[in-house]
């Protein structure tokens, strides 16, 4: 830890616990900045030679502070509008997170929607947000009642981003009735989308699944400001959680110009990788359109660069009797077409695959290309893989190198008492033990949408991995939880790693980006539920605060 004299530090942070997260588990007391990165780690007087007279001094009086988390799979945009711009239906209402008005029932929903009707323009949508578990708690409105409180416009409340429902304008404006469209017409625009119908009439019922891509015409609703300060409102509460890096799915190309237009005015508070989808979902860009350009993961700068491309390779709805199916969205001739295109170019792939057979068809795709043309370290991924014990398909993974992305806080928190009342013996949900013990490293993510927007905060994520309770409370496979630790590393060391940014992020040492976070608490020395009440104090990125709690 010796430092060289010749350097002065721009910023040093002392009396503290800097946990390093680096491979040997390194707790010093101070940390020194110059720029943008790491200079010096160690004791107080290791860092003192480097204090100069313009060096900024940030005693920490003993605080925690560690690496700035970096969420793998978030939908950033999506999240901003459904959060400030649609209004908020959340049944129970949301934490931590700035939601746009409320309507926490039946009653209330219908009153919003009455409400919004009155002063919109005839023909003007009106959105609102809700969790995945309005379809099915009893809150929902039916299009009926939508119609009524609405006659003149067309309205959507979202259950998801998979499932939404549709009143009669809506509906016709999205050309969905008894007969129309065909299967291959909406296949075209938005593949695998499903339409629910009464199964006397033949009518649709308004709830969709799959279908924003064909409902909204693969267009951002909202108007381009309203959009920029709602991501930039959003990233400001991403920071406020310890959020410095994300890997974004963005919905529209709006979106992308906004990153780089706050990125060029200063306003950026934290960095970004640009992940595009290229078939499924919000569909922005075709494959062959990128490989044209050249482009490969990683192009860009520490702020935006290109990080991959996602695929939805399957989705998920419910049947006539409410029964949750899933079914793939693309065959797999043209799953192989894809990730291998994009492989021999040297993009990373992303794979949206919840289903077992979806997961299945993903291992295919990647095993082929790998065939086609051997690399070892491509780092492509399985999104969502891991919400069960799949044995087979980890040594699948393992022997080919694909990373595993399970997500914590959806398949645990909420959907986790569902999985305790559908589950037989012997299966596992989320199984981070058995994937830390094979050697994976599982990265960390929300995929926050909306839906469930207090995802945003890493702690809930971190408190699911660690105490392996649903929201409800009730315990879901202990065996599988992590340690505090190797909680905190998929939030770091595993998510660096899964950007290829290991040289730059995911630990404090010198060279790398100062990218950190100071914690209220020491979440080594609290009780087990208290990990999801974490805040974070500081917030600096490249050694600059973007946010604190206490301006001192």
């Amino acid at each position: 830890m010796g430092v060289p004299n010749s350097l002065r530090a721009d910023l040093v942070l002392w009396n503290g616990k800097i946990v390093t997260v680096d491979r040997t588990g390194t707790i010093a007391d101070a940390v020194a900045v110059a720029g943008d990165r790491i200079i010096a780690t160690g004791t107080r007087s290791d860092v003192e030679p480097l204090v100069g007279a313009e060096t900024q001094l940030i005693d920490l009086r003993g605080r925690v502070v560690l690496p700035g988390f970096i969420d793998t799979h978030v939908h950033l945009d999506c999240t901003a509008t459904h959060t400030k711009l649609a209004t908020s239906c959340h049944i129970p209402p949301v934490e931590y997170v700035k939601v746009s008005g409320a309507a926490g029932s039946l009653d209330a929903i219908l009153g919003f929607v009455k409400a919004q009707a009155q002063q919109t323009p005839k023909g003007q949508w009106i959105i609102g947000q809700g969790r995945f578990s309005l379809e099915t708690d009893g809150n929902s409105p039916t299009k009926s009642q939508l119609d009524e409180a609405a006659p003149d416009q067309p309205v959507m409340i979202r259950y998801s981003a998979h499932a939404q429902l549709l009143n009669s304008r809506a509906l016709q404006a999205a050309g969905i009735g008894r007969d129309t469209p065909p299967q291959a017409e909406l296949d075209a625009v938005a593949p695998g989308a499903r339409i629910r119908r009464d199964p006397a009439t033949g009518e649709p019922t308004g709830v969709v699944y799959e279908c924003v891509d064909w409902v909204l015409g693969m267009c951002n609703p909202w108007p381009y400001d309203a959009l920029k300060g709602a991501i930039e409102a959003t990233c400001r509460e991403a920071v406020r959680f310890g959020v410095t890096s994300i890997h974004e799915f963005v919905s529209w190309p709006e979106s992308s110009r906004i990153y780089q237009e706050l990125h060029r005015n200063r306003e950026l508070p934290l960095r970004i990788q640009l992940c595009p989808a290229v078939w499924g979902m919000y569909h922005t860009v075709d494959l062959d359109s990128l490989l044209k350009l050249g482009i490969q993961t990683g192009f860009g700068n520490d702020w935006i660069k290109f990080g991959s491309v996602k695929i939805f390779v399957d989705g998920e709805g419910r049947d006539e009797s409410g029964v949750a199916r899933e079914w793939t969205r693309i065959t797999q001739d043209h799953l192989n077409e894809l990730v291998l295109g994009a492989h021999r170019a040297g993009i990373r792939v992303m794979m949206h695959a919840t289903s077992r057979e979806g997961q299945g068809m993903a291992i295919d795709a990647v095993e082929a290309a790998l065939k086609a043309a051997p690399r070892s370290d491509h780092r492509h991924r399985i999104e969502h893989f891991a919400g069960d014990y799949w044995p087979e398909g980890l040594a699948r993974l393992k022997r080919s190198g694909i990373i595993p992305v399970p997500t914590p806080y959806s398949s645990l928190g909420w959907y986790g008492d569902a999985w305790l009342d559908a589950s037989r013996p012997g299966e596992k949900a989320v199984p981070y033990r058995s994937l830390v013990d094979a050697g994976f490293m599982p990265p960390g993510n929300s995929d926050c949408m909306g839906t469930e927007p207090e995802a945003l905060n890493p702690w809930w994520s971190i408190w699911c991995v660690v105490a392996r309770k649903t929201r409800s409370g009730r315990a879901i496979c202990p065996e599988e939880g992590l340690g505090v630790m190797e909680a905190i590393r998929l939030y770091t060391t595993n998510s660096a790693y899964a950007g290829f940014e290991e040289k730059t992020k995911g630990s404090i040492e010198p060279g790398k980006l100062a990218d950190l976070i100071v914690l209220s608490e020491d979440p080594f020395e609290i009780p087990t539920d208290g990990l999801k009440e974490v805040r974070v104090v500081t917030t600096l990125v490249g050694g600059e605060v973007v946010h604190a709690t206490d301006p001192s």
